[in-house]
């Protein structure tokens, strides 16, 4: 069963956990890029798997 806490995180949390500024993963979602993120009653959330895999990505590009 999908937990909300455990499984997802906000724009901030992001932010906190990769380093990145709240501003740069804002123009990531305008532009298509970055994680895949889901909007729940307005509210942006990125699914830890998505971040994950996304990360995976970085790390398989480079």
């Amino acid at each position: 069963m999908f937990d909300m806490k455990q499984d997802a995180v906000t724009p901030a949390e992001l932010a906190e956990s990769t380093g990145f500024s709240i501003n740069t993963i804002a123009t990531w979602r305008s532009r298509g890029k970055g994680p895949k993120f889901v909007r729940i009653m307005g509210r942006v959330y990125y699914l830890k798997s998505d971040v994950n895999q996304w990360i995976n990505d970085q790390i398989n590009a480079a």
